[in-house]
């Protein structure tokens, strides 16, 4: 399964359905709790007999919440979801206030397939 089908199984509930690749549609609501994810770096699993389909996938998870304890929270049931993927690593957190809204800046790795 590619990462961003893992992460938006694992992660839409928590913030209806309001997880987002690379940035916020123009068209989406206004909402006080969001998540955005990029792919940093992929590391391909590579044999002499060529791709197999296998990557090792770096990602940045951005926990968005207009109320800082919230987006504690929020941030802290993320990692809970995400930790479910094995193997998966947890590479930290950093806080940040962004344009009214507290964001919490995670960086995970785990194995994806491409096809």
């Amino acid at each position: 399964m590619q990462a961003s089908e893992k992460i938006y199984q694992l992660l839409a509930d928590l913030v209806d359905k309001r997880v987002y690749p690379l940035f916020v549609p123009e068209v989406a609501e206004k909402a006080d709790s969001y998540i955005v994810y990029q792919i940093i770096n992929t590391n391909p699993d590579n044999t002499l007999d060529g791709v197999t389909g296998h990557e090792w996938v770096s990602v940045q998870i951005d926990v968005y919440h207009d109320q800082y304890d919230k987006m504690l929270a929020l941030t802290s049931r993320v990692i809970g979801r995400l930790d479910s993927i094995t193997p998966s690593n947890y590479l930290g957190v950093q806080h940040h206030y962004d344009s009214g809204q507290y964001r919490a800046i995670l960086e995970y790795e785990f194995w994806q397939t491409f096809f």
